[in-house]
């Protein structure tokens, strides 16, 4: 998805609903608090309820029985209504901003992927050190995603500081220190460590390399992950007259046509306009403020702004 879809870009709403804004993170919040209520209101309990038996991630059901949508569904079931709590509350100040930033389609699909595979990769170290039968752990809650999407926010805010139990102030990056290392402790489903340490490492490496590497679905599905990025050269001659230095300060002669003139911001490419917005606005969000910004920042700006209206336009 493109930043002319994202909401900071197009500064309008589509509507005044429930779901209007930051819907993938409300929806997920909404599909877990739903699976609490009918495992406890309808007595999905249980090793031979439906939850255990269709929702939960272990070597038995997962792998033998071949149940591979557990490898989602367990990502969303809580048991303790006190864990749930904070895990959604939590994601509600995280997500909405990283659903923002990567629009709600990319987001989704980087929520999902991201509970599939620390799913996997705890049922699969659990499988390797216990293999099928007896009573093996099961993999539940949505810890391996939140703790995605928490890499993924701090390493755009590291420094952003977030109330701890709503007393204790705390930069993101020392959360995210700490959500790494509880599972290690223990916490993660029968005290299994192995399958805590997949979990840890999956969630955040995934995170990584999906910033790194920018992952975006919208991206990768257009085809624009794999096609050579294109350098736009002047077309006027360099041999037509002199060159000279180019100015360690900018100024207004720079956009002058001449020899060591910088390509055009007007005749970008997409897929490269969209490639500097993400980095200017990264830097702000690292700054927190446009004041650091050069003026060819503040010129592509200005340049995806103009884009973003004509676009809008074209839809009317």
């Amino acid at each position: 998805m493109g930043i002319y879809d994202r909401e900071y870009i197009r500064g309008e709403s589509s509507g005044a609903s429930l779901f209007s804004t930051s819907p993938v993170t409300k929806s997920i919040i909404a599909v877990n608090v739903v699976v609490f209520l009918l495992h406890n209101l309808m007595q999905w309990g249980g090793t031979n309820g439906v939850v255990h038996q269709w929702l939960l991630a272990s070597p038995e059901y997962t792998f033998h029985h071949l149940r591979l949508h557990e490898l989602l569904t367990a990502a969303f079931v809580s048991f303790d209504p006190l864990s749930l709590f904070f895990n959604m509350w939590f994601l509600w100040i995280i997500g909405r901003d990283m659903e923002s930033i990567y629009g709600t389609v990319d987001f989704l699909i980087f929520y999902l992927v991201s509970a599939v595979l620390t799913t996997l990769a705890a049922v699969t170290i659990i499988y390797a050190a216990r293999g099928v039968g007896g009573e093996p752990p099961v993999i539940f809650g949505p810890w391996g995603p939140i703790l995605a999407v928490l890499t993924l926010f701090t390493m755009y805010y590291p420094r952003r500081e977030v109330l701890l139990m709503f007393i204790l102030p705390m930069p993101m990056w020392v959360l995210l220190a700490l959500y790494i290392i509880f599972p290690l402790l223990g916490r993660f489903g029968s005290g299994t460590s192995g399958a805590g340490l997949g979990l840890v490492l999956t969630g955040a490496g995934f995170a990584y390399a999906y910033k790194q590497l920018d992952l975006r679905w919208s991206r990768l599905a257009s085809g624009r992950g794999f096609r050579p990025r294109l350098r736009i050269f002047s077309s006027v001659s360099y041999d037509q007259g002199p060159s000279y230095p180019r100015s360690s300060s900018p100024s207004r002669s720079s956009s002058s046509v001449g020899g060591g003139r910088a390509p055009s911001i007007s005749v970008l490419p997409e897929d490269q306009l969209d490639a500097k917005v993400d980095e200017i606005l990264a830097k702000i969000a690292r700054d927190g403020n446009r004041e650091g910004l050069s003026d060819e920042e503040q010129r592509i700006l200005q340049e995806a702004s103009r884009r973003a209206r004509i676009r809008r336009s074209d839809r009317i």
